[in-house]
């Protein structure tokens, strides 16, 4: 009976507590929520460049009226045959689009050459043999003809994703698979298509997922260790004294920053190394570019937790608070799955999260060896994002010294 009237207790302080009952009972819905949409398991919206110089014109011999031209436009159809919901398809005349792949959100580029409709033709006559079509309101057989020298058509693909790459792929080679079997041919994408992946497979899923992963891991270890250390430290009256006493509260916070950036770097540090040594993960990048990265993420980490810890009673409610934080920017920010798997409607959050920028920066620095222009949009959202979460930190250290 104790242990009943100790639960009725617990329960009744928690009851009161309307911030804690509303953790209680929103928290889980709204993981779950979010997971369900965030991973919908299939790509949306991915930008694909098509460099179309295919005349549309297939020269071939028949058996009835010697050489004909056929207008066929097998990259047209093509085109036609991708997912409209998947891909969204920039169509350019500049060869050298190609280029593009991997940068401003690319992911692939098809290079259709001029004799395009012309090979498919031809090299489908000559696999399948002869075959009879209607032309100009009369039936003609097409011969084989003498093989076709010329380009293949080029696929350029961003394959720093591994499972986003084959997903691409997969659909491509799908659509072009469609228009070869308009051509009642045996041929297989594979015989036509000159594939050049970026990192020539050499980025491993593992390598793909350790930015993210190693971001999460300094946002939970920075937010969580700011918010319950300065939370211990109101509760138990000496951030009061601290802050009565001659020193500003611009001053307090810029302590509390270069403590917890000093242990951030440190702990970045050992994670980094720990990865690379036990796992090999991919780093091609700068060292320094990534310990940019990491303190502008840290101290707007920081300053994250200082608001959290003004708002939590005690130690237990900033640990809910930071599960609150956390769990969701995992789900949104790209660590596992690609933004573009994300619905509509969820995706908008994803721009707000620190760890989006974070882990985007990270991944460029590591997994491409890109400089500092590369990620200049990514450290511009983490500067603007710490300094404007430092301001509100000493806004915050204020507020703190007179609710102790």
């Amino acid at each position: 009976m104790k242990s009943f009237a100790v639960m009725r207790n617990v329960l009744r302080r928690i009851v009161r507590d309307v911030r804690t009952l509303a953790l209680i009972v929103i928290l889980p819905l709204f993981f779950v929520l979010l997971y369900g949409n965030s991973f919908s398991g299939s790509y949306k919206d991915l930008t694909i460049v098509i460099v179309n110089q295919d005349n549309g014109l297939a020269s071939v011999r028949t058996a009835e009226v010697g050489r004909i031209t056929l207008t066929v436009d097998l990259a047209a159809k093509f085109v036609a045959a991708l997912d409209p919901q998947m891909f969204n398809v920039v169509m350019t005349d500049d060869p050298d689009a190609a280029a593009s792949v991997g940068k401003s959100g690319v992911w692939a580029a098809f290079v259709f050459p001029k004799s395009f409709s012309n090979a498919v033709v031809n090299e489908a006559v000559r696999a399948s043999g002869e075959r009879k079509i209607d032309f100009d309101g009369s039936t003609v057989t097409l011969l084989p003809s003498e093989a076709v020298d010329g380009p293949k058509t080029t696929l350029v693909l961003d394959d720093s994703n591994p499972l986003a790459a084959a997903a691409i792929r997969g659909a491509l080679e799908t659509a072009f698979s469609q228009v070869l079997a308009t051509q009642q041919s045996s041929l297989t994408p594979k015989e036509l298509l000159d594939v050049h992946a970026l990192y020539d497979g050499k980025i491993r899923l593992l390598d793909f997922t350790a930015p993210g992963v190693i971001g999460f891991a300094m946002t939970l270890i920075t937010v969580l260790l700011t918010a319950m250390s300065v939370v211990r430290e109101r509760t138990s009256g000496t951030l009061t004294r601290v802050l009565i006493a001659p020193i500003s509260a611009w001053e307090v916070t810029a302590g509390y920053t270069l403590a917890f950036s000093l242990i951030a770097i440190f702990q970045a540090t050992e994670l980094f190394l720990g990865s690379i040594l036990l796992f090999h993960i991919r780093f091609v990048g700068s060292p320094a570019l990534v310990a940019l990265v990491i303190v502008l993420f840290t101290i707007g980490l920081q300053g994250i937790a200082t608001l959290m810890s003004t708002v939590a009673r005690n130690e237990e409610q900033a640990m809910q608070f930071v599960l609150f934080l956390l769990i969701p920017s995992i789900m949104i920010s790209g660590v596992f799955w690609p933004i573009e798997t994300m619905p509509a409607t969820i995706r908008p959050l994803s721009y707000i999260s620190p760890l989006t920028y974070a882990n985007s920066a990270l991944r460029k620095v590591m997994l491409a060896g890109r400089g500092i222009g590369d990620i200049r949009f990514e450290l511009a959202v983490l500067g603007a994002f710490a300094l404007v979460m430092l301001l509100l930190s000493v806004l915050s250290m204020r507020r703190q010294a007179y609710t102790a």
